[in-house]
C-alpha cells in the first residue's frame, strides 16, 4: 500500500463516515423526522427488521445493535415518549418485553429505507459493472474486519 493509498483510506473514515452522517441527518430533517437522532433511526431499523422475525425483544435488539440492553433502555424510552416505538410484555413469559414500531415509527423506518435506497440509486449510474465488482468485495471485506473488531470489543 502507498503513502497516497493510505491516505485515501484516512480520509475516507475520517471524513467522508462523518459527510454520510451528515447527509443522513439532512435527508432525516427533509423528511419531517428532525426529532430523530441518526443513531435513534438504527433503533427503529434494528426495530423493523427484527419485528419481522419475531425476535423484537430487547436483548435480541441489543444484540443486533452491538449495544448493551441498559443503552438500549435509554434509546427506547426516547424514542417511546417521541411515539415511534411500544413496548409490550410477553403474553407467555411476562418478563419478555417486546418493542413494537407505531405507525409514525414505522413511517419513519420506510423513510430511512428509502433513503438508502436512494443513495445506492445515485452511485449506479456512475459506476460500471468491474466498480461495482471491486465496490461490494472490498465493502464484504471491511464489514468483515469491523464486526470482528465490534466483536472484540464487547467481549473486553
Amino acid at each position: 500500500m502507498t503513502e497516497e493509498h493510505r491516505k485515501t483510506v484516512n480520509d475516507f473514515f475520517v471524513n467522508v463516515f462523518n459527510k454520510i452522517l451528515l447527509y443522513e441527518e439532512q435527508a432525516l430533517n427533509h423528511f419531517g423526522c428532525g426529532d430523530l437522532s441518526v443513531r435513534e433511526m438504527h433503533v427503529l431499523e434494528a426495530v423493523e427488521c427484527l419485528e419481522a422475525e419475531a425476535c423484537n425483544t430487547m436483548s435480541h435488539i441489543a444484540a443486533r445493535l452491538f449495544i448493551s440492553v441498559g443503552a438500549l433502555t435509554t434509546s427506547v424510552n426516547v424514542l417511546v415518549r417521541k411515539g415511534y416505538l411500544s413496548r409490550e410484555s410477553g403474553a407467555k413469559d411476562r418478563r419478555l418485553v417486546y418493542v413494537m414500531l407505531t405507525e409514525q415509527g414505522r413511517q419513519a423506518a420506510d423513510y430511512h429505507r428509502k433513503f438508502h435506497e436512494q443513495m445506492v440509486q445515485s452511485l449506479e449510474s456512475r459506476l460500471d459493472k468491474a466498480e461495482w465488482d471491486a465496490l461490494t468485495r472490498s465493502l464484504t471485506t471491511l464489514g468483515a474486519f469491523f464486526r470482528t473488531e465490534a466483536e472484540k470489543g464487547r467481549e473486553a
